[in-house]
């Protein structure tokens, strides 16, 4: 334990270690200048980084426990973990979903283990953002030293992305972990020039390949800057192996992964991806734009850190990112800006090949987190520099963009508290889930129509877009929390009819004549006795926009001949009486239906 709190809380102040072996090869922090000396003792700075260490494990811990309903983007993902198989995930996903085959496959192996559940399919992303805030720390104190690292260490913990996606059904907070793991052992060997290091990247970076994608620009960054450092200080021949053989991993490893899985999505969902993202690529034909758009990119959702957002809402963070670039650039601490914006650079040069969208959301720029609130914290250190020298105190500076900081962390934490759901349309699916599918099944047998019967009556929605992801996880939640059987065709009589359900959706077109063919199919053998239509108004996050209606239609039937209380079930109706997931069955067009 002791060991633990000194790898974890050791380096605050002091900068890097001497390297071992190579006289001024090593990376070195970026340093208290005049003003900032002596506004913290070391003991009062360890206890202000630690506590909001603390600040951000309790921000995730909260923001996890909290258990927000699962909302559209994490419902067209998840609804692919409900009952395919690893192989089957290698195959395009549904609802237009692209994500790296072994995070696919940790979650469908939590699944697996623990059941269909909210908290299970964040396990992950979870546990990756909570080692995150660690490591980080950790990090940040080989990159930085005194107020700055404080800085860093509070953006980090307290920033609305890292915490959001630390409870989200979704690669980017693991993005985040990964390229982290990639700094620290790339960090490590630029302060001890120790090739245990790089051999630890060799090994690694495959592993990362199949976690995630952007992982390949944090790696080639990293990458281009120590095989810069070999370059300039004259590398040793081990040293010069262990990097050899990390380019050989990262590129073998990404290969690998594009052909397993990569480029199946890739040529499922290619153009899809290009046109849903097209204003969040550079305008290559447009050059005379270019500054323009890069500048209202950056000052946007891609530099949301601590918080931000689109139309100019990241302006602050901006600036001081720009001031700490200026601020390092005149230190002639070449090496510690390669490593913050390499990884960008490779990012933009993806974007200019309309590979990977450079802005749009913050999501996509996730994984360069670290280097994003190392260099803010440069540029607000360099403020406090320019402040105190027309008489403002560092030292209150530094108090008040403390309280500010963890004025956010805790309001974060208020927030969630006070309104635990992203809107009240994902907060009123659950809720209907949530009262709907025990209690039918009590004194009913409960068939869906597309999950136990494969009929697509709104077949659009379930290739597009739409909130049936949501439904359709939902009641997956259901049954797995309630352990909730398939419908048992021999036990449907007159005292336990059957109820078969319908989810449509009022954005996509109801093939009428179809399901009017199904309806009496069902009626030679069946009697209809009741039909109960629920519809719900899908808002956006105002609450005052209307989206679409979601319609829930209920179908009761019982048997049609009273002498005899149970029939045989329709041909369609082959239906499984264990509780173990349906076999794919051809739907009503011909196609393949889980």
């Amino acid at each position: 334990m002791k060991a633990w709190r000194r790898w974890l809380f050791a380096g605050n102040s002091a900068p890097a270690p001497a390297p071992l072996g190579r006289p001024g090869s090593c990376l070195v922090p970026d340093v208290a200048g005049a003003p900032e000396v002596g506004v913290l003792d070391s003991a009062s700075l360890q206890r202000l980084v630690g506590l909001f260490v603390l600040l951000g494990l309790l921000t995730r811990v909260m923001r996890y426990g909290l258990r927000f309903p699962l909302w559209d983007d994490e419902s067209f993902l998840c609804v692919n973990f409900i009952s395919r198989t690893y192989a089957e995930l290698l195959r395009p996903l549904d609802f237009h979903q692209v994500a790296p085959v072994l995070f696919l496959w940790i979650e469908r192996t939590a699944v697996r283990l623990f059941g269909f559940s909210e908290l299970v399919l964040r396990l992950f992303p979870f546990a990756c953002s909570l080692a995150g805030v660690l490591l980080f720390r950790r990090t940040a104190s080989r990159l930085l030293s005194g107020v700055g690292l404080l800085l860093a260490v509070a953006i980090f913990a307290v920033s609305y992305p890292g915490i959001r996606y630390a409870a989200e059904a979704k690669p980017y907070g693991s993005d985040l972990f990964v390229s982290l793991c990639l700094l620290f052992l790339t960090v490590e060997w630029l302060a001890r020039r120790e090739s245990r290091w790089l051999w630890w990247l060799a090994c690694l970076t495959p592993l990362a390949m199949g976690l995630s994608y952007p992982a390949v620009f944090a790696a080639g960054g990293f990458s281009l800057v120590v095989g810069a450092c070999l370059w300039r200080s004259g590398g040793t021949r081990s040293e010069w192996r262990a990097w050899s053989a990390w380019n050989v991993g990262l590129v073998a490893g990404f290969g690998f992964c594009f052909w397993l899985s990569g480029r199946v999505q890739a040529g499922a969902e290619g153009e899809f991806m290009s046109r849903y993202w097209q204003l969040h690529f550079p305008p290559v034909r447009q050059p005379w734009k270019l500054p323009f758009w890069l500048l209202q990119t950056h000052a946007s959702d891609f530099l949301a850190y601590p918080v931000g957002g689109p139309n100019w809402a990241s302006s602050a963070t901006l600036v001081f990112v720009l001031t700490g670039i200026w601020r390092l650039w005149r230190r002639g601490n070449a090496l510690l800006l390669g490593l913050c914006l390499a990884p960008a650079g490779l990012h933009f040069l993806a974007a200019l090949l309309q590979k990977y969208p450079y802005g749009g959301h913050v999501k996509f720029s996730q994984y360069l987190a670290p280097a994003i609130c190392c260099l803010a914290a440069a540029g607000i250190v360099e403020s406090f520099a320019w402040w105190s020298s027309r008489g403002v105190s560092v030292r209150r500076s530094l108090a008040c963009g403390c309280a500010l900081l963890a004025a956010i962390g805790f309001g974060v934490v208020v927030r969630d508290v006070v309104r635990p759901y992203k809107t009240q349309s994902d907060f009123r699916a659950r809720a209907f889930a949530e009262g709907f599918w025990f209690c039918a099944q009590r004194d009913e047998e409960v068939a869906c129509l597309k999950s136990d019967l494969g009929l697509d009556f709104v077949p659009e929605q379930y290739t597009e877009l739409s909130w049936a992801a949501q439904y359709l996880c939902n009641r997956a939640l259901e049954i797995s929390r309630y352990r909730l059987r398939p419908p048992d065709w021999s036990r449907v009589s007159r005292s336990r009819p059957l109820r078969c359900v319908l989810y449509r959706e009022s954005r996509f077109p109801f093939e009428q004549a179809k399901f009017t063919q199904w309806l009496s199919d069902m009626q030679q053998h069946y009697e209809l006795v009741a039909r109960e239509s629920l519809s719900f108004p899908r808002l956006r996050q105002d609450e005052r926009t209307l989206l679409a209606v979601e319609f829930v239609d209920s179908y009761k039937f019982v048997p049609r001949d009273p002498a005899s209380d149970r029939v045989p079930a329709p041909p369609e109706a082959e239906l499984r009486t264990s509780g173990q997931p349906l076999a794919v069955r051809k739907g009503p067009a011909g196609g393949d239906r889980q």
